[in-house]
């Protein structure tokens, strides 16, 4: 078989962008193994039901999907999210440690020259500030050990999200160097808000007047079909040399916060 003809895994397929993801992706031709907690609607291809806020969980998904896919993988899109609303122990377990988890299982059942995808945020624009403390969390390998200590932070449990979206931009970096000997090539994209079933948990973790002034400022809020598209892209041939980075997908969003904070400030 092929390489093209190896299917990709996805996280997240029953709402919002992993649901868009999939529609997008299965109308290209792909492919899909699709992962939720919640089964999906109309799924268009196999489906696999987990949770993966636990590494047991986790660990079982990918021995499913390797079942489903005995003749390797072409890549995962790590769609899943929980939001800041959630138990920060939970957020982090989800948001992090899964992507990490999920990526290494499946690492071996990958042929050469599959992508691996990671939803990151252009919330976490400025992770390199902390970069080393981001990557120490994300890639400890005690990962109870490393929940208790960063969550006995209070500033950090109270901004799960935000602290999860910026280990996912270090993670994939990591990744990205810890895969590149097999030839699989590990990227994220970071949405700004987007019009999903939790966007009103995101208004509620961030505020709502200012997550509802980047819809004025652009004139939407993104749709998920908007997401999905960079995501495809980051999955296909066409991106084959684009490895370890990041595509902010917010309409503008952070460019424009930041040059009028700089305005502001001269």
């Amino acid at each position: 078989m092929s390489a093209s003809a190896l299917p990709l895994a996805i996280t997240g397929v029953a709402s919002g962008i992993g649901a868009a993801t999939a529609q997008l992706l299965s109308s290209q031709g792909y492919a899909l193994i699709g992962i939720d907690r919640t089964t999906p609607e109309d799924f268009p291809g196999e489906f696999v039901q987990a949770d993966l806020s636990t590494k047991q969980g986790v660990s079982e998904a990918a021995a499913k999907v390797i079942a489903l896919a005995p003749q390797g993988l072409r890549g995962l899109a790590n769609i899943a999210g929980v939001p800041g609303t959630a138990p920060a122990r939970v957020v982090l377990s989800v948001n992090v440690f899964a992507v990490r988890e999920l990526t290494r299982a499946l690492a071996e059942h990958f042929t050469a020259g599959a992508t691996v995808v990671n939803l990151a945020s252009s919330v976490a624009f400025n992770w390199r500030v902390n970069a080393a403390a981001y990557a120490s969390f994300a890639m400890a390998a005690d990962q109870e050990a490393a929940l208790d200590l960063v969550l006995a932070d209070t500033d950090i449990a109270e901004n799960s999200y935000l602290f999860s979206k910026h280990c996912v931009r270090a993670m994939t970096e990591q990744l990205c160097a810890e895969l590149l000997p097999q030839q699989v090539r590990v990227n994220s994209v970071s949405p700004g808000p987007v019009e999903t079933p939790i966007l009103a948990d995101f208004k509620k973790d961030h505020g709502t007047d200012k997550v509802n002034s980047a819809a004025e400022l652009l004139g939407r809020f993104a749709s998920p079909q908007d997401i999905a598209s960079a995501i495809a892209y980051l999955l296909s041939p066409q991106s084959e040399w684009v490895n370890g980075t990041d595509i902010r997908v917010d309409g503008g969003l952070v460019a424009y916060r930041g040059s009028t904070a700089l305005s502001t400030s001269n």
